[in-house]
């Protein structure tokens, strides 16, 4: 059975103004190289936290995170008397994705949601599916009518009436026949603490005591905690008496948008937050959708069944995605040295182990400063000599749509380093256009053939780098 990753810190972190006097919290960590994905946190208002770094390989996914607007480390807290939730849509957030996708300059990602944040990640990709590249999501939703009306119409009370109970509490009695969301709304933006206090946490309770197959009284208690259980309720009833500002059976409408996609829904059997017949009906629209019904989970993501079903997608997607020069296919040499270990080797024979690679091809390591985190990034790459005697190398990703990461780099910062063999030098890297590029691509294509084949998997140009001594 799999389970989460071990624990990992940020390399990088930082606020981002996304407008109306929002800052949204982000974070990277992994490999600043690897494989983009950007997790969706739940809630709404639930906000990210460590463990949900764990989802992915570190070694080989570049994992971002964020708070959404009004949660979390983002500010203002939804906390806090003065915050405005006008703003606060999921338009608000599908925009501010962008708008970090953007400044982290990532040209496509994989997309993971769980819970709400599912319904993020289908309206974030029916919106831009051209910078999706896979969706995950768990513990599926839609907010359409029905599904609201199961958890706060009483649906769900039939499973869980203890709990409900609790969550009538601070309802009065001559009102628990309304529209509860309604209700709660009047009680969470009451001025008088002794009201909005109660009410948030009986909320937020609710949710803590039906998320598990088997309730847990440690997730009780941080549902319950009174600051995160303001933020939370009222966000997550804002959101829910709009209905998401989505048209009923608009994501499961325009699914046909994600046909391209490769999707993978894992789904607990058991979820009473987001009952099952929802990833159900979504698949039934999105033929090429896996859909993974985990018959011992309910609605969290670390039930065993359901974190293991979700580290086996993150892992397959990672494994499908291929950076020239330091992933292996099936054709490759499986005694041939990659990425890392193909550079420690190189520079502690001084290229004896590491030079001659695969077929023949002759290899130099190149060392760049990384573009965020300003430390240096080694890679082991194809090369050939121009006329002048200076290396020169292909930006192919093996025909991945996006330039390779140590390509992006040199274009902030073109100053390098060099090592042929024992030979060190420090370079200057420069692309190369017209008859320049065509005879050293064609120079090139001779020692490695596949080249040739990445150029037609690909629309860009790909990139021939000639690095210059200084």
């Amino acid at each position: 059975m799999l389970g989460l990753y071990p624990e990992i810190e940020p390399y990088v972190q930082g606020m981002l103004p996304v407008g109306d006097g929002n800052e949204i919290y982000w974070e990277e960590c992994g490999d600043p190289e690897g494989k983009p994905v950007i997790f969706l946190h739940g809630g709404p208002g639930g906000g990210s936290s460590p463990r949900h770094r764990r989802l992915f390989d570190p070694e080989r996914y570049r994992i971002v995170l964020f708070d959404q607007r009004g949660c979390g480390n983002s500010t203002p807290n939804c906390a806090t008397p003065e915050a405005d939730l006008s703003a606060n849509t999921t338009w608000h957030l599908v925009a501010d994705i962008e708008r970090l996708r953007e400044h982290l300059d990532i040209e496509h990602w994989m997309v993971f949601g769980g819970s709400w944040g599912s319904v993020l990640g289908l309206t974030y990709a029916e919106t831009h599916p051209q910078r999706v590249t896979e969706l995950v999501l768990r513990g599926v939703a839609t907010l359409r009518v029905k599904e609201l009306q199961w958890l706060f119409g009483g649906g769900a009370a039939f499973l869980f009436p203890e709990a409900w109970s609790r969550f009538l509490a601070p309802v009065p009695f001559s009102r628990r026949q309304e529209n509860l969301i309604e209700v709660y709304h009047e009680l969470l933006h009451h001025p008088d603490p002794s009201v909005h206090g109660p009410a948030a946490i009986a909320w937020s309770r609710w949710e803590g005591e039906t998320v598990k197959l088997r309730p847990q009284a440690e997730v009780i208690d941080a549902f319950s905690d009174p600051s995160f259980a303001l933020a939370i309720a009222r966000i997550e009833n804002h959101y829910f008496r709009h209905g998401g500002w989505l048209a009923e059976d608009q994501l499961l409408r325009d699914a046909g948008k994600l046909r391209d996609i490769p999707c993978v829904l894992v789904q607990g059997r058991y979820d009473v937050v987001t009952p099952a017949i929802t990833a159900w009906e979504l698949s039934q629209v999105l033929p090429s959708a896996e859909l993974v019904m985990v018959g011992d989970s309910g609605h969290a993501f670390d039930e065993p069944g359901t974190l293991h079903e979700l580290i086996s997608a993150t892992d397959r997607f990672a494994s499908d995605w291929q950076d020239a020069g330091t992933r292996q296919d099936e054709e490759r040499n499986p005694d041939m040295l990659f990425g890392d270990e193909h550079v420690r080797r190189y520079e502690e024979t001084d290229g004896e182990v590491g030079h001659d690679w695969e077929k023949g091809a002759p290899c130099l390591v190149l060392t760049t400063k990384g573009r965020k985190t300003g430390e240096d990034r080694k890679f082991a790459l194809i090369y050939q000599f121009d006329d002048e005697n200076n290396p020169v190398i292909v930006a192919s990703k093996g025909g991945a749509p996006e330039d390779p990461g140590w390509y992006k780099n040199l274009q902030a910062n073109p100053e390098v380093k060099a090592q042929v063999k024992a030979d060190k030098f420090t370079a200057r890297a420069r692309t190369l256009e017209g008859e320049e590029r065509s005879k050293l691509w064609e120079k090139l294509a001779k020692v490695w053939p596949d080249y040739n084949e990445y150029a037609k998997k690909t629309d860009r140009e790909i990139p021939v780098v000639v690095l210059e001594r200084v």
